[in-house]
């Protein structure tokens, strides 16, 4: 019975991003794509530092970091993927710009359906060598696959906004919260998973120091290239978040489909940077809000 319902983990993941995301499409209209060219210097800086940079930054640390070629791969998985709806609510705690992390997500969850692959592809290829050729990720299918669980559910989730709107904005902060809630039920999961392929604690120990020093360069590369560009502290912090906050349900899912890549020791480093992840917010939250905070008081005098 416990064999049946390990067996089934990585389709309820695939449920639980589907809600997820589609939780994030409730919270859309068209404008916030609009905003691309109403404040353009932010959307592009987030965009440049989630697609570009964020997987720069994770191959230099895997050359440098001695790390086994599975877990190494598991950064690379998170790396490139789009922040995701856990990262809206994160902006949201540290008074950030709302609107401006919901827009990031969306667009880089849509340019990510493309980019997936390449990276990943490449990454197999540097980090496993010749090994890699019986895992590589299939073009087509792969962005079919990443289409109906991230892009799909958001355009179902605002064409339900578009009909219903009442009911959108008033199912607000219990989407914010429920995705949240589902995020730790999915690295519930992902423990229990880890437990049927080996020692999970032997995962943790494996990817910690990658994942830790993922999660701090591309926080602080999100802020700092922000304000290096006179952007305000309310949109870098909102950045940060955005570049250092990735989607690992997405990455766990990656990981785990039969249709996708197949290899659960790769999800492991997902769902561990997913766990620290969570804890980091809580010391980023309270440092941006007084920052935050700050910098409106000082606009005020």
């Amino acid at each position: 019975m416990t064999a049946q319902i390990l067996s089934y983990i990585p389709v309820i993941l695939q449920i639980i991003l589907f809600l997820v995301m589609l939780g994030m499409g409730l919270t859309l209209t068209i404008k916030d794509f609009k905003r691309v060219g109403v404040a353009p210097k932010a959307i592009f800086v987030g965009l440049f530092n989630q697609i570009v940079l964020v997987p720069i930054i994770a191959f230099t640390i895997i050359a440098i970091v001695p790390m086994q070629p599975m877990v190494a791969m598991g950064l690379m998985i998170v790396a490139c993927c789009p922040g995701g709806a856990v990262s809206n609510l994160f902006s949201h705690l540290a008074k950030g710009d709302t609107a401006l992390s919901i827009s990031l997500t969306a667009i880089s969850s849509l340019i990510t359906i493309i980019t997936i692959p390449f990276i990943i592809n490449f990454s197999l290829e540097a980090i496993l060598g010749t090994s890699s050729k019986s895992i590589q990720l299939p073009f087509g299918p792969t962005v079919f696959n990443i289409f109906k669980l991230t892009a799909l559910p958001v355009l179902i989730g605002m064409y339900i906004k578009h009909k219903f709107p009442l009911f959108s904005e008033k199912s607000k902060s219990a989407i914010s919260w429920g995705s949240g809630i589902v995020i730790i039920l999915a690295l519930v999961l992902m423990i229990i998973k880890l437990e049927e392929i080996g020692d999970s604690w032997y995962f943790i120990k494996a990817s910690f120091l990658g994942v830790i020093l993922l999660n701090v360069a591309t926080l602080s590369v999100g802020y700092f290239s922000a304000k290096s560009l006179k952007i305000s502290t309310k949109q870098a912090a909102t950045i940060a978040i955005e570049s250092g906050m990735q989607n690992n349900v997405l990455g766990m899912t990656i990981a785990l489909s039969a249709g996708l890549l197949n290899e659960p020791k790769m999800a492991a480093t997902a769902g561990v940077y997913g766990v620290v992840m969570c804890v980091i917010a809580v010391g980023v939250i309270a440092i941006f809000t007084r920052m935050i905070a700050r910098e409106k008081k000082t606009a005020l005098s």
